[in-house]
């Protein structure tokens, strides 16, 4: 016979299996609607790219000594990035941009430029972050700060300050910079024209002028409805061979 204690035991057990069931099913779907969400976002986008052929690469300002770059100008391969620096998406694309640079080193140059969305409350301020940090030679240092921020769930304006102390920018330059707004209109200039070329989301790219629109993989990949698509390695090839 199964005295009290037993029962409660029991009871317990059933209680934890319960708990760890219901958490298991949790994660699962969380991990499928993510999933979902970023396959329908390059979806979506692929399907506006198809709308939007009429726009041609001689559209795209080529990457010039105002712009926030790496690499050399005299690169085969102009690769822009259209971005905000809030993005769930542009953080995933960061690790693209980073492949691309260890795979192609000196025949892609770079561009950073500011497609600031609506939803994120603090995307203009990490902007003049960066600019500010360009100011004083370092938009990639806080680039990176900034996108690390993000990853953490940690993108507020105090902690842009921080990375600017961590980075070694002079304090009351880069806060007076700040709060002054002082590269608002170049982020403004940046956003218009990206309008003007079709841009509506982030991250947006051009490859040579090339339409890349999504946070498209290094590799080759294939769309949820089966169709297979170059990754950005192999559309920067096609400039190089």
């Amino acid at each position: 016979m199964i005295n009290n204690k037993q029962k409660l035991n029991i009871y317990l057990t059933i209680f934890i299996l319960l708990v760890i069931l219901t958490s298991v099913m949790f994660l699962s779907l969380r991990n499928n609607k993510i999933k979902n969400i970023n396959l329908n976002y390059n979806n979506n986008y692929r399907q506006n790219s198809k709308k939007n052929e009429e726009i041609k690469s001689i559209m795209v300002k080529p990457i010039n000594k105002d712009d926030n770059y790496q690499g050399n100008l005299d690169a085969p391969v102009q690769l822009i990035i259209y971005c905000d620096f809030e993005c769930p998406f542009c953080l995933r694309f960061l690790d693209t941009i980073n492949k691309v640079k260890e795979e192609f080193k000196d025949k892609v140059v770079i561009a950073y430029r500011h497609y600031i969305l609506d939803t994120h409350e603090n995307s203009f301020s990490a902007a003049l972050a960066s600019e500010c940090a360009a100011e004083q030679g370092k938009f990639w240092d806080m680039h990176d700060k900034l996108f690390q921020d993000n990853n953490e769930n940690n993108f507020n304006i105090d902690e842009f300050k921080k990375d600017a102390q961590d980075l070694g920018l002079e304090k009351l330059k880069f806060e007076n910079c700040l709060e002054n707004e002082k590269y608002k209109d170049k982020i403004k200039s940046q956003m218009e024209e990206a309008k003007n070329i079709g841009v509506i989301g982030t991250p947006h790219i051009f490859i040579n002028g090339e339409n890349v629109i999504g946070a498209y993989p290094f590799e080759d990949f294939i769309f949820s409805n089966g169709d297979k698509e170059q990754g950005v390695k192999n559309i920067i090839l096609k400039y190089i061979k």
